[in-house]
């Protein structure tokens, strides 16, 4: 397990798992897997749309602490099983892009990029992160909280991993 960032560059996350990578691509691929693994512990995600395709989008939400927080990612480009790009936003409960619930000036639009790569037997997940139409007081606040962002995506992909055993177990 390593998780790297970056704080020029962006988030950068790069994980290895011991399953097939169209596993791993696949775990992003259904409604089911993801509600498994997206998100943090102790916030359950319900899925309210599913349509993963380039042109697709997910809306969906994370209960926890007493509040719900929505977000919505919009797929511009994926190949599978190697490569996932999208859009990640909080959204509203109809799924229109709306500030984060947060009191900080976080950018609306963060473009993700996710490449998996094999090599005998070992995915290599890498995810990049950067703001996209951001206003500068919310670029800096982006990157300003690039190790919070690297931390919580660590457990995300702590997550990713036990969900990925748990399938290699079946």
């Amino acid at each position: 397990m390593e998780n790297r960032s970056n704080k020029r560059a962006g988030l950068k996350i790069v994980r290895e798992f011991e399953a097939p990578k169209t596993l791993v691509f696949d775990a992003f691929s259904t409604a089911g897997a993801f509600a498994q693994w997206w998100g943090q512990p102790g916030m359950p995600v319900t899925v309210a749309l599913f349509d993963f395709r380039q042109g697709g989008k997910v809306h969906y939400n994370m209960q926890g602490n007493g509040q719900i927080m929505w977000g919505v990612l919009h797929y511009k480009n994926m190949l599978r099983p190697d490569l996932i790009e999208f859009v990640s936003s909080f959204s509203d409960e109809e799924g229109n892009i709306c500030k984060s619930p947060f009191p900080i000036d976080f950018p609306l639009e963060i473009f993700n990029q996710v490449t998996l790569d094999e090599n005998n037997g070992i995915t290599t997940l890498t995810l990049s992160g950067h703001p996209i139409n951001a206003t500068a007081e919310q670029e800096a606040t982006y990157y300003a909280m690039i190790d919070n962002m690297n931390q919580g995506f660590g457990v995300t992909m702590d997550q990713l991993e036990a969900y990925l055993i748990k399938q290699l177990e079946q």
